[in-house]
């Protein structure tokens, strides 16, 4: 990794007021991260394009604490476990080296390994019911053909993506817009744990950097770089997963949308990207058929795929979900939720349950879905029915 040791990266990536692109103007010209973050002239920098007499200072202010900052960040990362991987490193994604702003460094909590085809999940953090389901019926069967899913950890539809990934016993990568040792939302730091054992938790932020606004528009083209295709969810017409599409089209990835309910604002961006010539999701099979063959060729068979079919994100119905052993009443109950894309009350389930199963019955019965993991009840007793089985690793 000439020249320049790991600590000099580091050095080179805690400098305070110089963004990526700065950085790698600085890397064409200079070439040695150390001699770049610790002694360049002022006259040097100003000489670089974009840089003024702010950065200028920025750069003076870090440098006065520069190496006590680099030893306790490596100290950090050895405690936790945690990889820093440098631009020139051989274990650099190459999918991010080729970016214009890739990070000097990035931080890696888990593995990134080359020649894996991933695809990127992204979505409202106030997601629907809907956006929720297909989230994770979309993310277990991507995982299950072997394709990393990858993802920004936050609410909504980022988390049910690698929630789907997880329980299809599949790899999943998050793209944190905070550090490593501060990670957002805090509710999904256990969430993150599992990620980091079945895939990887990912940031380009110094460790303890907070999840500042101005990090998730960053942090989205990592995601988009990171993957052959993007698909967005559920977006509100002014989402931030908008952004990440921006992203994917000025590196020249796929985007694809999955349309809603024509009533719901959660789905307007995704029917605008749709008009405007993004592909139609409705099940897995769409997302693949746009996919490079180079991609396709490593993907695991359709056989693998442990969900349904349709909207719910599996592959036209093969390896529908595992109903063996429900009793009869299970089995009706099951039937009155197969095709409602949105919760439905008791009630309603009550009115449309089929003669002779009253209400004891019909609570008994879904009762016992919930314990397969084939119903889920979301607040007010509205039931909704999952994409397949039972929860399985990373269920939080």
């Amino acid at each position: 990794m000439p020249p320049g040791n790991l600590e000099d990266w580091v050095a080179l990536a805690l400098l305070r007021g110089v963004g990526p692109i700065a950085l790698h103007r600085a890397l064409a010209r200079y070439d040695d991260p150390g001699e770049i973050a610790y002694r360049l002239s002022p006259s040097a920098w100003l000489s670089l394009r974009g840089v003024g007499p702010e950065t200028v200072r920025a750069i003076h202010d870090s440098r006065l604490d520069l190496a006590k900052g680099v030893d306790r960040e490596t100290r950090l990362c050895r405690k936790h476990g945690i990889r820093i991987v440098p631009l020139r490193d051989p274990d650099y994604p190459a999918a991010l080296r080729e970016l214009p702003d890739a990070p000097v460094v990035l931080y890696v909590l888990g593995s990134l390994p080359e020649r894996v085809v991933r695809v990127a999940l992204v979505g409202s953090r106030r997601a629907t019911a809907y956006g929720r389901r297909i989230a994770v019926g979309l993310g277990a069967a991507l995982a299950a053909r072997g394709i990393e899913v990858v993802s920004g950890g936050a609410r909504g539809i980022d988390t049910h993506a690698h929630r789907g990934a997880l329980e299809a016993e599949g790899r999943t990568v998050a793209v944190l817009g905070s550090g490593l040792l501060e990670p957002y939302p805090r509710e999904n730091r256990e969430l993150f744990e599992t990620i980091a054992g079945r895939g990887a938790v990912v940031s380009e932020f110094p460790l303890d950097a907070p999840p500042l606004a101005e990090h998730f528009p960053r942090r989205n083209r990592l995601i988009s770089g990171l993957s052959a295709a993007v698909v967005v969810v559920e977006a509100a017409p002014r989402s931030g997963s908008l952004i990440t599409v921006s992203h994917a089209l000025e590196q020249g990835r796929e985007v694809l949308a999955v349309p809603g309910p024509v009533s719901s604002e959660q789905s307007q961006g995704c029917h605008r990207l749709i008009q405007q010539g993004a592909k139609l999701v409705q099940e897995v099979s769409d997302i693949i058929e746009e996919l490079s063959p180079m991609y396709t060729a490593a993907l695991l068979p359709v056989a693998r795929i442990p969900g349904g079919g349709g909207s719910r994100g599996g592959d036209g119905g093969e390896g529908a979900a595992d109903t063996h052993g429900l009793t009869e009443d299970e089995a009706k109950v099951l039937a009155l939720l197969q095709d409602d894309p949105e919760p439905v009350h008791i009630d309603a389930l009550a009115e449309k349950a089929p003669l002779g199963i009253g209400m004891a019955r019909l609570q008994t019965a879904l009762f016992g879905l919930e314990l397969r993991g084939l119903v889920e009840q979301t607040p007010g007793r509205y039931y909704l029915r999952r994409p397949w089985g039972p929860e399985g690793h990373g269920a939080a």
